[in-house]
C-alpha cells in the first residue's frame, strides 16, 4: 500500500477529519449479535439557507462510495508496519455557488468510525475500546472555517486545488486542522480526494502503546475519497436510526476437539464475562473465538497471549500456562482454514479450573478502605495497607498467601510487599494523602523505609502461593503488608476493596510440628540503568546531571545518588553502561548470591522502556543455568516464577542480571537521560531471588538440606 497522495479536496477533507479519528462505538465486545440494532451509519444535519438558484447541493451519504482511510506507522511484535484502516460511514452537505464560487460552503461533516476496518479485527477493537472510548463518543465532526483555492467560475467540469481549514472534534477535544486536496465538480456529482495529518495526542487517542505487542507514532495520515451526488436543495438528509448489522457468516470447521480445549484451559478464565480481560477481548462463546480466528493465531504465534513472558530458555516453572508449539500450530491451522465451527456460535466456553492446593483462610485482610480510581487515569497503580493480626505479639508464620480481587473487571495484577514495623508511620502518612484510600505507587511500593521486600503477586489465573512443608514467611511483631494493585479502568470505576488471605500457624500448630519451621529468605538485587539520549534528541534533561537534579526534586535528595551507587556496586563507571545501540541500551552485572539453599522463586522487574530481561546462575561456567529469560519484556505481566526442579544456590555462586531497554517503547514528555528511579519515565533493573535455607530457625539442618 502506498503513501497518501498529498492532493487535497477541501470539502472532503472535513469528512476525513471527522472520521479519521478512530471514533467508534464501544467495540471491544467484538461481535454484534445477529439482528441486534446498532447505529452504524453517519447522519449529518442539512446545510441551512440554501439558495436554489445560485447553489447546487451535493450530498455525501453513508455507503454511497465515499471512504475515509487512515494510515499510521506501527511496530507490531517487533516488526515495522504501516497500518491502513478504512470506513465508508461519512455524511455531510456541500454547496457549490455557481454564481459566486468563492461563496461555496460546507456543512457539518459527521463520521461514525465504528466501521473502521484494518487487516486485524483485534487491532480495530483495541483501538475503539482503549483509545476512542466510542461508547461515549461515537462520532467525530468537522466544521470548516475557511476554504482556499475555490475557482473563479464553475462550468460543466471544474477542478480546483483546495486547502480547507476547520475545527475537528474528537471525544471532548476540538482543535484546528488543515487538509489539502483536489475536488472536481460536474452537474451531477462532486468528487474529491484529500489528505492531511492529525496528532493523536492532541485528542488523547494516542500514541498507542500496548506493552510487548504494538506501538505507534503520534501522527496519523488520512485520505478521503469523496463521492457526493447532486441533490435537490429541498430534500431533507437521511434520518438517523438503528440499522440491523448483518452477522458475519461463520464457516464450518473443526473446533470442538481441537481449538476449544486450548481456549478453555488457557484463555477463558481471563476473558469470560466478569473477568479482567473481558472488556478487552471477549471469549465467552465459540462464536466470539471464530470472529477473531486470525487474531488469535497472531497473538499466540507471537506468544503475546497467553501472557507467559518466560521463554523456554528458562528453567521449567510451576503453573506455566503458556501454549506448546503443537497448541499454537493447532490454532494457526484452524485460522488458516477459515476459523470455522462445528457447534452453534452461541455455545459457551467454560474455563477449566486448574487444580491447586487450597489454603486455610486463617486471616482475611481487606484493605483499610475501598479505592475509587479516576477514569482519566486508565492504568492506575495503587498501594494499600493490610495489617496482620498478631494476638500474642510474637510474630506470625505465614505458610500460604492468596489474593482475591474484589472488582475483577478492573483489577489487572498485584505485587505484594512485606514492610517492617518501622515503616508503619510512613505508610500512614502516605495512606489517603490525596483524599483516596491508599497511595499512588508506580514501580514498587513507593516507600523509602529500608527492608521493604516483595513476597508475592497475583495475575489472572494465578493460584494462591503455598510454601513447601515446614517452610514459611515469618512476620516479625508489627510487620505488615502493602499490596500494589494495577487497576485498568475503561468506562467504570467501581469501589474496590480487594482482599489478601493468609494461611498462618498458631502457636499450638508450631509447637506440634515434627521439626522447627524454616524461614524462607530472599534478597533483592539492584543493578544499573543508564540510557542517554540519542544523537537526534536534544533537551535540558539529556544532561545526566540535570536529570539527577530533577530526580532529587521529585523523590528526595538521597534519590539523586542511587544511580551512581548502583554503578559503583556493579563495578566500573557510568561510561561502562551508557552506550546506545540505536535506541537500545542495557546493563549486565554479576553479583554473589546472598543466600544459600534451595531456589524457591525468581522475579524480574523493569518499567515501560524494558525490552528484555535475563537472570543466570553461574554464568560462563560448565554449571551455567539460565534461571529466567524474558526476551520480550511486558510491564503488564510481572510474575513470580517457582521452579519445578530442585536447584541449589551454594556459597560462592554468582548471579548475572541482564536488562535491556529501548527508548522507543514508552512516551516521555521531553527527551531525557533515562536512569534508575521510581518514576514512569525512569527505569529499574530489579531482581528478587527467594531461597529455602538448609537450616531451620533453631539452626538445625532441615529436610531440604543436601
Amino acid at each position: 500500500m502506498g503513501r497518501f497522495v498529498r492532493s487535497p479536496a477541501a470539502l472532503v477533507l472535513l469528512v476525513l477529519v471527522g472520521g479519521a479519528v478512530w471514533l467508534s462505538r464501544d467495540q471491544w465486545m467484538w461481535v454484534f449479535e445477529e439482528g441486534e440494532a446498532q447505529t452504524v451509519g453517519a447522519f449529518a444535519p442539512a446545510l441551512e439557507g440554501l439558495d436554489g438558484d445560485a447553489e447546487h447541493l451535493y450530498r455525501i451519504t453513508a455507503g454511497n462510495g465515499t471512504t475515509l482511510t487512515y494510515e499510521i506507522d506501527e511496530n507490531l511484535a517487533g516488526d515495522a508496519n504501516v497500518v491502513r484502516g478504512t470506513t465508508p460511514s461519512v455524511a455531510g452537505d456541500l454547496a457549490v455557488n455557481v454564481d459566486d464560487p468563492a461563496q461555496s460552503r460546507m456543512g457539518t461533516i459527521v463520521m461514525n468510525v465504528e466501521q473502521f476496518e484494518s487487516d486485524s479485527r483485534l487491532r480495530d477493537k483495541r483501538i475503539r475500546h482503549d483509545f476512542l472510548e466510542s461508547t461515549h463518543f461515537p462520532y467525530a465532526t468537522f466544521r470548516a472555517t475557511e476554504i482556499e483555492g475555490l475557482p473563479d467560475a464553475v462550468d460543466d467540469e471544474t477542478t480546483a486545488e483546495l486547502t480547507v481549514t476547520g475545527d475537528l472534534t474528537i471525544k471532548e477535544t476540538t482543535a484546528p486542522v488543515t487538509f489539502t486536496g483536489t475536488a472536481t465538480v460536474t452537474e451531477d456529482a462532486l468528487e474529491a480526494s484529500l489528505s492531511g495529518t492529525v496528532t493523536l495526542s492532541t485528542y488523547d487517542v494516542g500514541p498507542i502503546h500496548v506493552p510487548a505487542l504494538a506501538h505507534t507514532g503520534d501522527e496519523a495520515r488520512f485520505e478521503l475519497d469523496v463521492v457526493a451526488e447532486r441533490t435537490d436543495v429541498d430534500e431533507p438528509p437521511p434520518a438517523g436510526g438503528d440499522q440491523a448489522v448483518a452477522a458475519r457468516e461463520i464457516p464450518e470447521g473443526a473446533f470442538t476437539e481441537t481449538v476449544q480445549p486450548i481456549l478453555e484451559s488457557r484463555c477463558v478464565s481471563c476473558h469470560d464475562e466478569g473477568e479482567p480481560g473481558f472488556s478487552t477481548v471477549e471469549l465467552a462463546t465459540a462464536g466470539d473465538a471464530a470472529e477473531i480466528a486470525e487474531d488469535l493465531a497472531f497473538v499466540t504465534e507471537t506468544r503475546y497471549m497467553p501472557p507467559w513472558p518466560a521463554s523456554d530458555q528458562s528453567i521449567d516453572f510451576q503453573h506455566d500456562f503458556s501454549l506448546t508449539d503443537d497448541e499454537i500450530a493447532t490454532i494457526a491451522e484452524w485460522a488458516d482454514a477459515g476459523g470455522g465451527l462445528d457447534v452453534d456460535p452461541e455455545t459457551p466456553l467454560d474455563a477449566d479450573d486448574e487444580p491447586f492446593q487450597p489454603i486455610e483462610r486463617d486471616q482475611v485482610l481487606p484493605s483499610r478502605g475501598a479505592y475509587v480510581g479516576d477514569l482519566d487515569v486508565k492504568d492506575d497503580y495503587r498501594c494499600q495497607i493490610h495489617e496482620v493480626a498478631d494476638p500474642e505479639g510474637d510474630g506470625e508464620w505465614v505458610t500460604g498467601m492468596g489474593f482475591e480481587p474484589d472488582e475483577e473487571s478492573i483489577v489487572h495484577h498485584s505485587i505484594i510487599y512485606k514492610v517492617p514495623a518501622a515503616g508503619m508511620e510512613e505508610a500512614l502518612e502516605l495512606d489517603g494523602s490525596d483524599g483516596r484510600a491508599g497511595w499512588q505507587c508506580f514501580g514498587r511500593s513507593g516507600m523509602r523505609t529500608p527492608g521493604v521486600v516483595s513476597i508475592g503477586g497475583w495475575a489472572p489465573g494465578q493460584q494462591p502461593r503455598v510454601y513447601p512443608d515446614g517452610v514459611g514467611l515469618f512476620l516479625e511483631p508489627g510487620d505488615f503488608i502493602v499490596n500494589q494493585i494495577h487497576y485498568h479502568f475503561d468506562h467504570e470505576n467501581p469501589p474496590d476493596r480487594s482482599t489478601l488471605v493468609l494461611d498462618t500457624l498458631s502457636t499450638e500448630e508450631v509447637e506440634a510440628l515434627d521439626e522447627p519451621m524454616t524461614s524462607i529468605t530472599g534478597s533483592v538485587y539492584l543493578t544499573p540503568a543508564e540510557g542517554p539520549c540519542t544523537p537526534e534528541e536534544e533537551g535540558r534533561l539529556c544532561d545526566r546531571e540535570a536529570m539527577l537534579d530533577e530526580i532529587a526534586d521529585n523523590y528526595g535528595f538521597e534519590a539523586r545518588f542511587i544511580p551512581d551507587a548502583l554503578v559503583r556496586a556493579c563495578g566500573g563507571t557510568v561510561d561502562d553502561y551508557d552506550d546506545l545501540d540505536g535506541t537500545r541500551f542495557g546493563s549486565s552485572c554479576d553479583m554473589r548470591a546472598r543466600n544459600v539453599g534451595t531456589l524457591a522463586s525468581v522475579l524480574g522487574h523493569m518499567h515501560e522502556f524494558g525490552a528484555a530481561y535475563r537472570m543466570t546462575l553461574n554464568p560462563d561456567t560448565p554449571d551455567e543455568r539460565v534461571l529466567l529469560d524474558i526476551p520480550r519484556w511486558s510491564f503488564d505481566w510481572q510474575l513470580y516464577y517457582e521452579p519445578t526442579e530442585t536447584i541449589r544456590i551454594e556459597e560462592g555462586d554468582v548471579l548475572r542480571f541482564e536488562c535491556t531497554w529501548d527508548r522507543t517503547l514508552a512516551e516521555m514528555p521531553e527527551p531525557r537521560y533515562i536512569t534508575w528511579n521510581e518514576g514512569t519515565v525512569d527505569e529499574m533493573c530489579y531482581s528478587s531471588v527467594s531461597v529455602i535455607p538448609d537450616t531451620n530457625v533453631e539452626g538445625e539442618p532441615n529436610r531440604y538440606a543436601p
